[in-house]
């Protein structure tokens, strides 16, 4: 007995990933955070108000790659419904199976990325994507040269200055541009989710995925948490009284050796652009 209690209350520390579980219904979809506990053989929801804090504004950062061709990703923001779920609108999304990636933060600061699988059927919905929800589509994706320019569907071109090889393990900074139709700089950059940009490095076999920002990978409520609280002079931060410049860079290393689909999205004149770019890392 004295052994078991032990075993018990050391167990309490142990890391365990939590799990994403969807549920669609007609267009709307719910999501709910938790965990199986092995010895019950029982789903143990976790609630979502008092175990989460918002990053960026939002209690999850959901991206929705469809899968294999990785020719549409959705980054979305479900809000809280009731204390254990989250729920959301599906704006209009092409029919596939979609692989998500969905960012939380915990009370304690502690990120973690849950993943999960959603099939989307023909015809779902029409809806509109949400203020600050981006996306890219097939035909946008079709027209970009997924090298290192991209054409995006209101005439403005994000380019890369990407280098001229890219290897494994490697730390980098790389740059991003926000062109306008007629090849100057973009004029009337916003924040995106209190950024000058946000990036999701994804590797095509499905094994890497990492959403960062120009400060790096950090969760910002884990960052303020080591700052005592205060947001001002943050790396990364894009504070509303500052110009956003048309160019963004992001710190990060591919951990293996492959190709990875790179989407960037900026933020100009109340548009979420989203450019997509591949990597052949050696």
């Amino acid at each position: 007995m004295w052994w078991r209690a032990e075993a018990a209350e050391y167990a309490k520390g142990i890391y365990r990933p939590l799990e994403l579980r969807t549920a669609l219904a007609g267009n709307t979809m719910d999501l709910t955070i938790g965990d199986s506990e092995e010895r019950k053989k029982r789903w143990r929801t976790a609630g979502t108000k008092d175990e989460l804090v918002a990053d960026h504004g939002h209690l999850m950062h959901l991206y929705a790659i469809r899968w294999p061709g990785m020719d549409a990703v959705f980054h979305l923001h479900p809000e809280p419904a009731g204390e254990k779920h989250l729920r959301m609108t599906l704006p209009a999304m092409p029919a596939g199976e979609y692989r998500l990636y969905a960012d939380i933060v915990h009370a304690n600061g502690f990120p973690e990325t849950l993943t999960a699988t959603l099939t989307v059927p023909e015809g779902l919905s029409r809806a509109a994507l949400g203020v600050e929800d981006g996306s890219a589509m097939p035909a946008a994706i079709s027209r970009g040269e997924l090298g290192g320019v991209f054409k995006l569907p209101d005439g403005y071109t994000m380019v890369w200055d990407r280098p001229a090889e890219i290897t494994a393990n490697t730390a980098y900074s790389f740059r991003f541009h926000l062109l306008q139709p007629d090849g100057r700089p973009a004029t009337d950059m916003q924040p995106y989710l209190g950024m000058p940009g946000h990036a999701a490095f994804v590797k095509t076999d499905g094994t890497v995925f990492a959403h960062t920002h120009p400060d790096g990978s950090a969760a910002m409520p884990a960052m303020m948490m080591a700052n005592g609280g205060a947001m001002a002079d943050m790396p990364g931060m894009a504070m509303p009284s500052e110009p956003v410049q048309p160019v963004v860079e992001f710190p990060y290393g591919f951990p293996s050796a492959g190709r990875y689909r790179v989407f960037i999205q900026m933020k100009h004149g109340g548009v979420v652009e989203t450019g997509v770019f591949d990597a052949d890392v050696r």
